[in-house]
C-alpha cells in the first residue's frame, strides 16, 4: 500500500488533462496527490481539497491520508483521519496502520487495528502483514498469536507477505519453532514458487546465530534472488563472517545476480573488517558506474566507514565532505573513523560542526567522542563532553559510556575518580568496565584496588585476559605465578590479537607472535627481526 512515486517529472500535458478532467472522471487534485514528493505540495492539494469541498468525497480523504504518509508526516496524515473520515473503511485503516509502523509507532498501529475490529470492519491480508510488523517491533506474541487466530478464524489465505511477517513475529518474539512451522505449512499448502517467506526464514536464521540452519534453506532453493543473496550477505556478516561474506558476493557477482543496496552495503561492511580496500575500491568504481544505482545515505556512509576501516582516513573524509545529505549515522562513522586514527582534535572539531548543521548527537557519537578523549588522554575534554550527553542532550550514560570514562580517568592515573563512577553507576558493571579499571591499576601499580577489582572480575567469570592483567599487575608481590597457574590449570586460552592485510588481492590474517603463516620469515626480516627455528 505504498504511496506512489515517480522518478521523472510528470510532462505538462498530462497535468492539463488531469485539470480538464479528460480521460479520468477522478478530479486532478486528488490525481496529484499520488505525485507529491513533499510536505509543502501535500498540504497545498490539502487546501484545494478543503476549499472544493471533495475531501468530503470518498476515498479522497484517504488518498490525502496515503500522501502525508508517503512523505513522513504521519501526524498531518493521523489529523486527516481523525477529522476528514468521519466512517473509516478498512483501506483507510490500512494506510493510517502502515503509517504509524514506518514512524515506529506500533503501540499505534494495534490500538487502530483493536479499533478496526471494534466497528465491525473486516481486516485484509494488508492490514495482517502491518499489525503483525507491529506486533514484531514489540515482540508482542501474545497479541501476534491473536491476529494470527483471527486470519484462521477469518479464512483469510495467507499470502507470501502474511506468512512473511508471522516468520518473523514469531521470531522476534523466540518463538523458532512456531516460525518454522508457519513456513512448513505455507508451502504444504501452496504449492508454489512463492521465496519471500525462505528469505524471511533465512533472515531469522541468520538472527539467531544458526548460519548453517540459514545456509541449509539457501542451498536447497531452486529459484534464489536479489533478496536472497543480500539475507545471506547480511547474516554473514553479523555473525563475524566477513570473508564468506566477500567469497558469497562473488559468486553473486559471477551469477549476474542484480545487485541492491543492502548488499552492497553489507559487502562494504566486510571489507572494512578485513581492510580489503582493493575490492572495497572495485565495489565503488561499480557504484560510480551504474546509473541505476542511488548513491544514498546509507550506501555513501557505508563507503566512508569502509575507507576509514582500511586506513584511508583522509579519502573517507573527501568522500563524506562530498556526500549531498548525511545523517547522525554518517556523522557517527567519520567522526569513529578519526577517532580510530587518533586524531582526537578533528573529532571535536566534526562534533561541532554536527551541531551547527542541525543534527542532533546520539549515544553512539558521544562514545565515539569519549573513545577520542581517552586515547588522547584529554580528560577535561572528555568530562565536558560527557556532562554535555547527560544535561544537555539528555541521553542516559550506557554501559559503554561508563567504560570510556573509566578508561579515560584510569589512563590518566586518577583511580579514585573512576572507582566512584563506577559506584554511581545505575546498574551493575560489567567485565568490560571492571577490566578498564584493572588495567588502570596494572598500569600505575595500585596493587590493592587491583586485588579487590580482580575478585570482583572472577565473580563475573573466568576471563583469561583479565587473568593475564591481574598477573602483571601482581608479578612484582610473588602473586603473578599463582594467577598464571590458575589459567593453565582452568584450561582457558587468552584471545589473541589479530590484523588484516590485504595484498594482490589477497587478505591475510596474523595473530600475536604468528610464525605459521607462510610469509612470516619475510616479514620478520623486512622488520629487522628473526625468526625463531
Amino acid at each position: 500500500m505504498a504511496a506512489a512515486s515517480i522518478s521523472a517529472p510528470v510532462p505538462k500535458q498530462n497535468i492539463l488533462e488531469f485539470q480538464n478532467g479528460r480521460g479520468n472522471k477522478t478530479p486532478s487534485n486528488v490525481l496529484l496527490l499520488q505525485m507529491c514528493r513533499q510536505n509543502k505540495e501535500v498540504k497545498q492539494l490539502h487546501s484545494q481539497l478543503i476549499i472544493s469541498g471533495l475531501i468530503r468525497r470518498p476515498p479522497n480523504a484517504a488518498r490525502l491520508v496515503e500522501s502525508y504518509v508517503g512523505v513522513s508526516e504521519t501526524d498531518d496524515a493521523l489529523l486527516v483521519f481523525k477529522s476528514s473520515i468521519q466512517s473509516p473503511d478498512t483501506f483507510a485503516y490500512n494506510v493510517m496502520i502502515r503509517g504509524l509502523i514506518l514512524t515506529k509507532r506500533p503501540k499505534g498501529s494495534l490500538l487502530l487495528y483493536e479499533q478496526l475490529c471494534s466497528e465491525g470492519l473486516v481486516p485484509d491480508s494488508h492490514t495482517y502483514t502491518f499489525v503483525l510488523k507491529a506486533c514484531s517491533h514489540l515482540k508482542a506474541i501474545l497479541q501476534g498469536k491473536q491476529v494470527h487466530a483471527q486470519i484462521i478464524k477469518t479464512g483469510v489465505e495467507p499470502n507470501t507477505h502474511v506468512c512473511s511477517s508471522l516468520i518473523s513475529m514469531y521470531s522476534y518474539a523466540g518463538s523458532m519453532k512456531s516460525a518454522r512451522q508457519v513456513l512448513d505449512e505455507y508451502y504444504e499448502d501452496n504449492n508454489n514458487n512463492d521465496i519471500c517467506p525462505l528469505n524471511s526464514m533465512i533472515t531469522v536464521y541468520m538472527n539467531e546465530g544458526l548460519v548453517e540452519k540459514a545456509k541449509e534453506i539457501f542451498d536447497t532453493m531452486e529459484n534464489k534472488d536479489t533478496a536472497t543473496w543480500s539475507a545471506m550477505l547480511s547474516g554473514y556478516t553479523k555473525n563475524g563472517m566477513h570473508e564468506v561474506a566477500l567469497v558469497t558476493f562473488q559468486k553473486m557477482m559471477s551469477y549476474r545476480v542484480p545487485l541492491n543496496e543492502s548488499s552492497l552495503v553489507c559487502t562494504l561492511s566486510a571489507c572494512g573488517e578485513l581492510g580489503a580496500l582493493d575490492q572495497g575500491r572495485w565495489i565503488h568504481t561499480y557504484i560510480i558506474n551504474k546509473r541505476e544505482i542511488v548513491m544514498s545515505v546509507n550506501l555513501g556512509t557505508a563507503l566512508v566507514d569502509m575507507y576509514a576501516r582500511c586506513g584511508c582516513i583522509e579519502f573517507s573524509y573527501q568522500l563524506f565532505k562530498n556526500m549531498a545529505e548525511r545523517d547522525v549515522v554518517t556523522w557517527g562513522v567519520i567522526i569513529s573513523g578519526f577517532a580510530t586514527h587518533g586524531q582526537a582534535n578533528k573529532c571535536f572539531q566534526l562534533f561541532d560542526e554536527m551541531i551547527e548543521s542541525g543534527v542532533e548527537p546520539n549515544g553512539v557519537i558521544f562514545v565515539a567522542i569519549l573513545s577520542a578523549c581517552s586515547h588522547a588522554g584529554q580528560v577535561g575534554q572528555g568530562c565536558h563532553y560527557f556532562d554535555q550527553m547527560v544535561h544537555h542532550f539528555g541521553i542516559r550514560p550506557s554501559i559503554e559510556h561508563f567504560g570510556c570514562m573509566v578508561d579515560l580517568l584510569g589512563r590518566a592515573g586518577r583511580l579514585g575518580e573512576a572507582e566512584q563512577l563506577i559506584l554511581s553507576m545505575p546498574e551493575e558493571p560489567n567485565s568490560i568496565v571492571l577490566g578498564a579499571l584493572l588495567n588502570a591499576c596494572r598500569i600505575h601499580s595500585d596493587v590493592e584496588r587491583g586485588r579487590h577489582l580482580f575478585s570482583r572480575l572472577i565473580n563475573l567469570g573466568p576471563s583469561p585476559d583479565r587473568y593475564k592483567l591481574a598477573a602483571s599487575l601482581f608479578a612484582n608481590n610473588g602473586e603473578g605465578y599463582e594467577i598464571r597457574k590458575l589459567v593453565k590449570d582452568e584450561d582457558l586460552v587468552a584471545r589473541c590479537g589479530l590484523s588484516n592485510i590485504q595484498v594482490d588481492g589477497v587478505v591475510h590474517e596474523f595473530m600475536v607472535s604468528d610464525i605459521a603463516n607462510n610469509r612470516a620469515r619475510d616479514i620478520y626480516e623486512a622488520l629487522g627481526g628473526l625468526v625463531d627455528q
